[in-house]
């Protein structure tokens, strides 16, 4: 769950290319922010109230959370170890994300 941390040492310049192809932004944080709020309160309700639906929207929020931050890993200056770190945080997200509500 600590992935939200993660990114945000990883990615510190990008420029956005005129093609709409990468996300490309140091303003992440902005750009995503309707998503992050989204898991931050479903990860409140889901701590108040550990019912299937909590999780099941917990899981979700935090799952729309990681697809929308997939496009910042095109970024054509997330390279070397950087890319590689970014790429196992990612990961490991996904895995945290598979063993909710089991």
């Amino acid at each position: 769950m600590f992935f939200i941390f993660c990114f945000t040492l990883v990615v510190t310049s990008c420029s956005k290319d005129g093609d709409g192809i990468a996300p490309c932004t140091t303003a992440w944080a902005t750009d995503l922010q309707s998503e992050l709020t989204a898991v931050i309160n479903a990860g409140t309700a889901y701590g108040t109230d550990q019912s299937d639906a909590n999780c099941n929207a917990y899981k979700s929020a935090y799952q729309n959370y990681i697809n929308a931050l997939k496009p910042y890993g095109n970024c054509a200056t997330l390279t070397g170890q950087n890319r590689t770190d970014w790429q196992k945080a990612l990961s490991e997200a996904e895995a945290d994300v598979a063993t909710l509500c089991q």
